[in-house]
């Protein structure tokens, strides 16, 4: 039996991805054959795939993505959706906590969202992270060390998973990706890692998202999604607000 006919969905979404890259325009006759599934799943793994800027669909062939964007550009993307996700996460910060604050565009502006007088221990492998909060002088600010990412201007790697792994937090700060009804996703194999960690060390996580994250999917699984506690976005679908109640999951809309 052909082993590319055998693989579940996810797995059959990574591999049409690698082709993709390998190939530049990958034909997308002939995907349901090989995959030995239908035409309605490959064109449903396509939508999914695109929607995530995982690859580029073109007058019948997929090609690869065009590479992400600089931090410093991601970081004015959204910009006001994002800085009203930080303001909505404010209220759910207990004065002397212990919280975690993960990397990317959308962690930082929630952390230059805390008040200035706000009394808290944070945790974080985002050096921007860190650098936001040198002002306020009742966070105390622990910045996890090991390889630096350059893309994601993030800490990642071994020692920076002993780190974390270390701490007991009382609330984890997610960036997300990527997330669906199946879970939590990322981009990167290191940074989905650190974001599991993180959970796996706190009392509760919280996930901040933009809107264009949600109903998406990363190549690296992080954790199933109703491991979270809530969810902070901007104007989320009402199907998508639904879907996540009823498996316990409360989704905050931040207002602008």
């Amino acid at each position: 039996m052909n082993v590319e006919s055998s693989l579940p969905p996810a797995e059959r979404r990574n591999r049409i991805e690698a082709l993709a890259r390998e190939r530049a325009r990958l034909p997308v006759t002939g995907l349901a054959a090989r995959f030995g599934t239908s035409e309605d799943s490959i064109r449903r793994d396509l939508r999914l795939l695109a929607a995530a800027g995982r690859i580029r669909r073109q007058h019948g062939v997929v090609l690869p993505a065009d590479p992400p964007a600089p931090f410093d550009e991601r970081r004015e993307q959204r910009a006001a959706e994002k800085a009203a996700i930080g303001r909505a996460l404010v209220p759910m910060l207990v004065p002397g906590s212990t919280v975690f604050f993960d990397g990317g565009t959308t962690t930082l502006a929630a952390a230059r969202a805390l008040p200035a007088d706000l009394r808290l221990t944070v945790v974080t492998t985002s050096p921007p992270v860190a650098l936001a909060l040198v002002d306020h002088a009742g966070i105390e600010v622990i910045l996890v060390g090991g390889s630096f990412d350059r893309k994601t201007r993030t800490v990642v790697g071994a020692g920076a998973l002993d780190a974390v792994r270390a701490v007991h937090a009382d609330l984890a700060v997610l960036g997300l990706c990527s997330l669906d009804v199946g879970g939590v996703s990322a981009a990167g194999i290191e940074e989905a890692a650190i974001k599991r960690a993180m959970a796996d060390a706190s009392d509760r996580t919280v996930a901040l998202a933009t809107a264009d994250k949600l109903g998406t999917i990363s190549p690296h699984r992080v954790m199933a999604a109703e491991r979270l506690q809530s969810l902070i976005s901007c104007e989320p679908p009402a199907v998508f607000v639904d879907a996540f109640g009823r498996i316990g999951v409360t989704v905050i809309d931040a207002p602008r």
